[in-house]
């Protein structure tokens, strides 16, 4: 099977990654490829283009702006036209709403047999509006969601067919995150000792990610459990007054480690040097991929009542979800840190959910499913909202 998949934005995010992840699981099991992100506005920026060339994926050369620009628009509706006639994919899967225009006005124009398939990383389901209106009903052949709540939103705010509409849970490398692989080598460069208990919040620092409230929490659970020390995760041109200055100001210096922003094998290991993760506001990742890849390594997840997050996280099972306030999030770290065989069986509950259900291999599985139910191949119904 020939697959086209189309993002529009050329900046390594959440669902770019999340992107060719599956595309390069699409390839290994035996698919045709072609991968097409977003031009960055200087040739010494990287691409998601070229991340996917790193991996040994096909790419078509497009502008694919992430909003929609009458200049290149135009452009990009004329190249894929071409490409199109002359390559003739099966499926054109769309990841952004620009993208997803492009590729639905082009298939109603040049080839109207060919399905176009979005998949939307809003956990919350899509925003209502006409713009979507349009996409869904004019221009879309099946969508996929990343939460049930997401699929019910979907189905209720635009009237989406349900025999066209599939929840498929956002894959993740279990072998990669994997915590009798992965060691927790950075706690000594953290200056952290072996009996101090760490709570991690990894999350790009701006205003709206909440890290008042994960200071305050950890403030007042320091005080009642001094081994406790505090590990941010990220970067953001915000981050000294966000974090760092709030620290200080709460006599927390010392106790709240700031490594930075990590990625690859480093981050692996970040993962690998927590005792519990914290995540308290969805980001760009409406699927909440950075909790899946936690639990994932064995880790207890406190996680907010928001969003799709209770989907992910099973309350006392895989860890706790509460009311974001610092008095509930105080108590919930108490309760973990200060038990240890609540923190292992929490944490290899979660790693048994995240390879049951959140497995990269099942998420591909499925989502080639979905082409072939597209396509006509009647053996895949039991996919659709599992």
């Amino acid at each position: 099977m020939f697959t086209l998949h189309l993002f529009s934005n050329w900046k390594w995010t959440g669902p770019a990654e999340h992107a060719l992840n599956l595309c390069l699981g699409l390839k290994k099991r035996g698919h045709r490829v072609v991968f097409a992100s977003g031009r960055p506005p200087r040739k010494d920026l990287t691409s998601t283009n070229q991340k996917a060339q790193a991996l040994g994926i096909d790419t078509l050369e497009l502008r694919l702006r992430k909003h929609f620009n009458l200049l290149d628009n135009p452009r990009d509706l004329w190249a894929l036209a071409r490409y199109i006639k002359v390559s003739r994919p099966d499926v054109i899967h769309t990841h952004m709403t620009n993208d997803h225009l492009l590729a639905g006005i082009v298939a109603k124009m040049a080839s109207p047999k060919i399905p176009v398939l979005r998949t939307s990383y809003e956990g919350e389901g899509l925003r209502p509006g006409l713009r979507n209106r349009f996409l869904l009903w004019v221009l879309t052949s099946g969508l996929i969601t990343v939460s049930e709540r997401a699929r019910q939103r979907d189905i209720a705010q635009f009237g989406f067919p349900e025999e066209r509409l599939w929840k498929i849970e956002v894959g993740v490398d279990t072998g990669r995150f994997n915590p009798t692989v992965a060691r927790p080598r950075l706690r000594e460069s953290w200056g952290i000792r072996p009996e101090e208990i760490t709570v991690g919040i990894a999350a790009r620092i701006q205003w709206h990610r909440r890290f008042d409230i994960f200071l305050e929490a950890f403030r007042l659970a320091s005080r009642e459990m001094p081994k406790l020390r505090a590990v941010i995760i990220g970067r953001g041109t915000n981050m000294v007054p966000v974090a760092v200055e709030p620290a200080r100001k709460m006599g927390l210096n010392g106790k709240v480690v700031f490594p930075g922003y990590k990625e690859g094998d480093e981050y692996v290991e970040a993962l690998a040097s927590l005792d519990i993760k914290v995540f308290l506001v969805p980001g760009t990742d409406g699927s909440c991929r950075a909790v899946r890849e936690a639990m994932a390594m064995g880790l207890p997840v406190i996680a907010a009542r928001r969003g799709m997050l209770p989907e992910i996280v099973i309350h006392g099972e895989t860890g706790l979800v509460i009311d974001d306030t610092p008095e509930n999030l105080s108590r919930a770290i108490i309760e973990l840190a200060s038990d240890g065989s609540l923190r292992r069986r929490m944490g290899e509950a979660s790693r048994h959910r995240a390879v049951e259900k959140f497995s990269l291999e099942m998420e591909v599985k499925e989502v080639e499913a979905v082409y072939k139910a597209l396509l006509g191949v009647k053996e895949v119904e039991q996919v659709r909202s599992a």
